[in-house]
């Protein structure tokens, strides 16, 4: 992922849209309006990020970007495009918004950026009711870890409130409790497979 720039949050939104265009069509068409109405021709750059976008919208795009952008202009404004794209999500659903990134000690520093700028410019439109979870590998990822400092600097500076939990590995117990549950099956039938997961896993 740290070699693939902004892939970590290009693709939590991609399957976004592709799940969205398919479930759930009535929000998706407002969403889509109101992408358009307040992105206009904008709305280019995030089709370019997120292919899974145009099924929402429904049109074909053949607007050209703005080709005169330096690297930063233009990575400011795909952060700005992507900061309003989770505002009109946010606010075409009556759910919050939950956001999960898995394995973030492989998060790239430009996904690190961009989702610092999406906490700092949408504060206003999810304050209560947006979430952003993240799981990572302790062992991996120091305090020093790009994205350890950003939640630390959104925190401290702009008081969004973060909370760090530990989880241990599972117990042999836990988890043939939850193979029985998923499976169907009597605990005493899945105690061998959550002995042969567990010696593999380690829980």
């Amino acid at each position: 992922l740290q070699s693939r720039p902004l892939h970590a949050i290009t693709s939590m939104f991609n399957e976004y849209c592709a799940s969205l265009s398919v479930k759930d069509r009535s929000t998706a068409e407002k969403v889509a309006a109101a992408l358009k109405e307040k992105l206009g021709d904008d709305i280019v750059s995030l089709v370019t990020a997120m292919p899974n976008l145009a099924n929402i919208l429904g049109d074909n795009f053949n607007v050209i970007g703005n080709t005169n952008d330096t690297a930063v202009d233009a990575q400011k404004r795909l952060h700005y495009l992507f900061s309003e794209f989770v505002g009109v999500i946010s606010s075409c659903h009556e759910e919050p918004l939950i956001l999960f990134l898995d394995d973030c000690q492989w998060i790239d520093s430009a996904s690190v950026a961009l989702l610092n700028q999406i906490m700092i410019m949408t504060g206003s439109h999810v304050s209560g009711q947006g979430f952003f979870f993240g799981s990572y590998r302790d062992d991996e990822m120091s305090e020093t870890h790009p994205l350890n400092l950003m939640l630390s600097s959104v925190d401290n500076l702009l008081g969004i409130k973060t909370t760090k939990i530990h989880l241990t590995p599972l117990s042999k117990g836990a988890l043939n409790e939850m193979l029985s549950t998923t499976l169907s099956l009597l605990p005493r039938i899945t105690r061998p497979l959550a002995a042969i997961l567990h010696h593999k896993t380690k829980g």
